[in-house]
């Protein structure tokens, strides 16, 4: 038999801790709940969350299971099951269910989507107003964030001609339509014309559809009608008002399945058990 080789050990001066902003609604929002107990009246506008607790099926549901089950480590093949039909059914989309990796919210997804398919050092570009977690996640992970001034002129979004001029050693790219903090939609040929940029260069796309649902000029695309070997993000955080049970998706494409199921299992294990009984029942409550 073969030795193992011994792990290298690597010291700050090599630049492997990140040094990262604190996520400062996190913050804000300890300071409100501080307040709240206190008993001072709290409007809370630090996150985006519903102002309304989940579907009350699904919470009867979670009810059930509490009082029967005594759940695990667990990942729901029925909930995998609804999550492919729903995108047969919403955008026309095909995925296989193994491509469905169930995660502990939409803030795992990201990481997975993007250390499966980054490398430390690689460049990644994003929208400039845009979800500050992304490029902090980015930094934390090694990865070198490039954000695009978006404003008022580009609906404070990212645009084909914007894609179009990144420099050559991009590596990815991170979509949110409708954006965070904007709510501004990417039209769907921009959309369609970003995906072909990206194939054309080999750009992979990273895409935050958590606020599919929350649109009032007709329905967002995914972008996996444009792009099948993008990842997407994608939680019950929005529009099932489910923030608090901490459930979310990634769809990866095929080739990189093994890649993010690695790091969902080494790094989170599997999502809340009651939380993925809730959010099968809470799918269909629309």
């Amino acid at each position: 038999m073969g030795l193992l080789a011994a792990p290298r050990i690597f010291s700050k001066s090599e630049g492997m801790t990140a040094d990262i902003s604190p996520f400062h609604a996190i913050t804000i929002g300890g300071l409100a709940y501080d307040l709240a107990a206190q008993g001072r009246s709290i409007i809370h506008m630090e996150y985006g969350q519903p102002s309304t607790g989940a579907p009350a099926a699904a919470i009867a549901a979670a009810h059930r299971v509490l009082d029967n089950e005594a759940m695990g480590y667990w990942e729901s093949a029925p909930l995998k099951g609804r999550i492919v039909r729903h995108y047969r059914e919403t955008y026309g989309v095909e995925i296989a269910p193994e491509q469905l990796i169930l995660t502990c919210g939409a803030s795992p997804a990201l990481v997975l989507a993007l250390m499966s398919a980054f490398a430390p050092g690689d460049r990644v570009a994003l929208a400039r107003p845009g979800y500050v977690a992304y490029r902090n996640t980015l930094a934390a992970l090694h990865m070198l964030p490039d954000e695009l001034a978006c404003g008022e002129a580009e609906r404070f979004q990212l645009t084909p001609a914007l894609v179009e001029a990144l420099p050559p050693q991009t590596k990815g790219l991170i979509v949110a339509s409708p954006a965070n903090p904007t709510g501004t939609l990417i039209p769907k040929d921009d959309l369609a014309a970003i995906a072909a940029i990206c194939r054309a260069r080999g750009i992979r796309i990273v895409s935050d559809e958590i606020y599919h649902g929350l649109t009032y000029t007709g329905p967002a695309a995914s972008i996996l009608t444009y792009a099948p070997d993008a990842l997407v993000v994608n939680s019950f955080s929005k529009y099932f008002s489910m923030a608090g049970w901490r459930l979310g998706w990634l769809v990866a494409p095929l080739d990189l399945v093994d890649a993010a199921r690695a790091r969902m299992g080494n790094l989170f294990l599997t999502p809340p058990s009651l939380a993925q009984h809730a959010g099968l029942v809470a799918f269909d409550c629309r």
